[in-house]
């Protein structure tokens, strides 16, 4: 048996997966995200780190070069699987199980999926580039040149002391864990610090599944659904909002438990059981004073502010307590207590215009929530930067009925 053969088989043992959703693609990475813990593979932030590259959602062409780049990255032995739909998950998964014990010959196409083995000599990862940085996106801007690894050169500008300080122009997404699928955040950076930022959507299709708002959506549509369905897919929403913040935070222990939650409150887990795991989360991340102490004070939106931007929600109660990331994920927290108690009630929905993250139509709040974006980020270290856009995080799957044109920048 050959090295390469030794080394698919050892990968087989445990796949390390990294994760790509494409706008509209919550649901496929739900799946994924549940399988992956189920069956104990790895669930990884970094290309370098992976041999499945796991696509989610419905890609078009423009996105899919996006993932092109990303796949390039991905050292050998490596698969890639597209997951279309929810349904696909368990299937495409155990594919790329399959396929990465597969001796050589090139792996077949299914319906649903695909998978394929990248050039002869690929596989070079982008080692010494950090998460934080653009993954699956070209750079953008600066020289015009890159230096070896595909960082680019620097320029040279001004700081607000006068001094000429480098610049580096780094694009953060689209294809980035625990980041808004679509949503690319164009920087312009002086040692660690955003000196401008610019948003760009990147998306294929005018209109994609809208996971988190289907209930309203449906019940304003004239189908029958209870204020239980809305309110476990309300908390549900706030819990994997949640869990993609507290991992960009870097506390993964504090991020699966949300995600276990999320899980629980989708798959109908009686209110009583989940209510005692919100407890203990809410009540854990509470009492974290280094949760308080690194979101306080970051990205703070006043209340006039967000509301003469349309902005609601939670989003808005959070500018009315202090505006800043703590208070965004505060007001997660008390959604999710005040959602848990209404899980079984049959009574019919009737308010048909306001989903988990505000207020529905013209684009939602997401939309509302990307045009002031760039202002809270502009002047924050780029950590400080990655924390506001998970505390906001916009789903661009709610930008159905607004122009895109007009979010991009």
């Amino acid at each position: 048996m050959g090295v390469t053969a030794l080394l698919r088989r050892f990968a087989a043992g445990v796949p390390q997966v990294l994760v790509a959703e494409a706008p509209g693609g919550t649901a496929s990475r739900l799946a994924v995200e549940q399988l992956l813990r189920r069956w104990g593979w790895v669930q990884v932030s970094h290309p370098a780190d992976a041999d499945v590259l796991a696509v989610v959602g419905p890609a078009g062409p423009q996105w899919t070069s996006f993932a092109d780049q990303l796949w390039d990255q991905v050292p050998q032995p490596r698969v890639r699987v597209q997951v279309g739909n929810a349904a696909e998950a368990d299937i495409a998964l155990q594919r790329a199980a399959s396929l990465l014990t597969d001796q050589g010959e090139a792996p077949p196409v299914g319906e649903g999926m695909s998978a394929r083995r990248g050039r002869d000599g690929a596989g070079h990862a982008e080692h010494g580039r950090s998460d934080d940085q653009s993954q699956g996106h070209e750079q953008h801007g600066g020289g015009g040149m890159d230096m070896p690894g595909g960082v680019p050169m620097a320029d040279r500008g001004p700081d607000r002391d006068g001094l000429m300080l480098d610049q580096l122009h780094v694009p953060l997404g689209p294809v980035l864990p625990d980041w808004p699928a679509g949503l690319v955040l164009h920087t312009t950076l002086q040692g660690d610090v955003v000196q401008r930022a610019r948003l760009e959507v990147i998306r294929d299709y005018g209109d994609v599944p809208d996971f988190w708002n289907e209930p309203w959506r449906r019940s304003a549509s004239g189908e029958a659904v209870t204020a239980g369905e809305a309110a476990r897919r309300r908390a549900a929403a706030h819990l994997d909002s949640l869990a993609r913040l507290l991992a960009v935070a870097g506390w993964r222990d504090a991020a699966l438990r949300g995600r276990r939650a999320r899980d629980d409150v989708l798959a109908g887990v009686p209110a009583e059981v989940v209510a005692r795991l919100v407890h203990r989360l809410v009540r854990w991340l509470r009492r974290s004073r280094t949760l308080r102490w690194l979101t306080g004070g970051l990205g703070v939106l006043p209340a006039e502010a967000a509301e003469a931007a349309g902005v609601t929600g939670p989003t808005l109660m959070a500018s009315r307590a202090g505006g800043d990331v703590r208070a965004r994920w505060q007001a997660w927290l008390a959604e999710i207590e005040r959602s848990v108690p209404a899980f079984d009630d049959g009574a019919p929905l009737t308010i048909t215009d306001s989903g988990p993250r505000g207020r529905l139509g013209a684009g939602g709040c997401s939309a509302a929530a990307l045009g002031v974006l760039s202002g809270l980020v502009e002047g924050a270290e780029l950590a400080g930067a990655r924390l506001i856009v998970a505390s906001l995080d916009p789903d661009i799957a709610e930008l159905d009925h607004v122009d895109v044109g007009a979010v991009d920048g």
